[in-house]
């Protein structure tokens, strides 16, 4: 019996020692995870800086650009449109201007432009 009272001395022991370096990590992840949001918090603000920057505007202006902007779109989606309508209004508008902002410049211009009259400019 004494063999066994030993046994169980050691087995409780160890399951004090697990028991412990649970709580040890369940503290350090409620640490870390606060941390995380902490850091998640600064990055969202740190990006809607870098945003307004980029807009060349100020963050309370960029608030008020998305907020119009998504009113707008709700009031689309309101009236009927589909994302998919919406997204071909906005790529129809951009396809057409990116075409005639690099139209056929070889159309307009011919060859490539030089300072030579050589139509490859490399040839001796």
């Amino acid at each position: 019996m004494k063999g066994c009272d030993f046994s169980m001395g050691i087995y409780t022991e160890k399951r004090d020692q697990l028991i412990e370096k649970i709580k040890g990590l369940e503290k350090r992840i409620a640490s870390d995870t606060a941390k995380k949001k902490t850091l998640e918090d600064k990055l969202k603000e740190v990006s809607r800086l870098a945003m307004a920057e980029e807009y060349n505007c100020k963050p309370r202006e960029l608030d008020e650009i998305i907020t119009s902007e998504h009113s707008l779109l709700q009031k689309l989606r309101a009236s009927g449109l589909s994302d998919d309508e919406l997204l071909k209004l906005v790529s129809v508008g951009n396809a057409e201007n990116e075409k005639s902002d690099t139209a056929d410049l070889t159309a307009d211009f011919g060859q490539q432009m030089s300072f030579t009259d050589k139509a490859n400019p490399y040839e001796d």
